[in-house]
């Protein structure tokens, strides 16, 4: 028998190498700029956000060491998971440009975002710089939860899928962030942020990317 994983959904998940001075640098940064009011504030309101402050959209291009230091793992990690599931070859790969919007998120006590996607690029991340109170009677707290992209997978359920691999399930999957924890994923994958039950602010690091080749031109890394 061949069998194959047709329609299957890339989900990485990286790990920055001892993130606890890089946390504690960034948590520092964007709780000052969270103070400075509207100044940092991105200005579109979004219908799915509730009880967060979401930065503007240019995070990878500020000039503070930590955040460097957050960019050049980002993008590695993108480069990386892009590598491994593409046929690029060596030469057709050096020439291909990646591009980025990039913003963080901090959560406090009841703060959740709704179901959604990340339109217009091609891959998206999350890094956690903290998940905030780990409240281990409350395990959906600040969780993420992805949901399957095949629309009628789940239409009818029985003893002959409802126990299938991980890689061929359908439904959602629920991910528990964790300091430098790094998921990427498929832009159009849409997921969810269950509300955060905890005291400690929740702090995110989001961002799409989107891959052109080499033109010589406009902003690229």
């Amino acid at each position: 028998m061949k069998l194959g994983h047709l329609f299957a959904v890339p989900l990485a998940e990286l790990r920055m190498d001892e993130p606890a001075d890089l946390s504690r640098e960034l948590t520092s940064l964007f709780l000052a700029k969270e103070a400075a009011g509207e100044t940092f504030r991105n200005e579109l309101r979004r219908d799915t956000q509730q009880g967060l402050f979401e930065s503007r959209f240019d995070l990878f291009q500020w000039p503070e060491p930590p955040v460097k230091r957050l960019t050049a793992f980002c993008h590695r990690a993108v480069a990386s998971v892009l590598r491994s599931v593409s046929d690029y070859s060596d030469a057709e790969f050096g020439a291909l440009r990646f591009d980025y919007h990039a913003w963080f998120h901090v959560t406090r006590r009841g703060g959740y975002q709704g179901l959604h996607n990340h339109p217009n690029a091609t891959w998206s991340g999350i890094y956690c710089v903290d998940p905030g109170d780990e409240l281990p009677d409350r395990p959906q707290s600040g969780a993420v939860r992805f949901h399957d992209p095949r629309g009628f997978a789940d239409q009818y359920i029985d003893a002959g899928n409802e126990r299938l691999n991980l890689t061929l399930r359908h439904g959602s999957y629920q991910i528990r962030h964790e300091a430098g924890k790094l998921l990427v994923f498929p832009s159009y994958l849409a997921h969810e942020i269950f509300p955060y039950e905890g005291e400690r602010p929740r702090i995110v690091v989001a961002f799409n990317c989107w891959v052109r080749r080499d033109d010589r031109t406009g902003n690229s890394r």
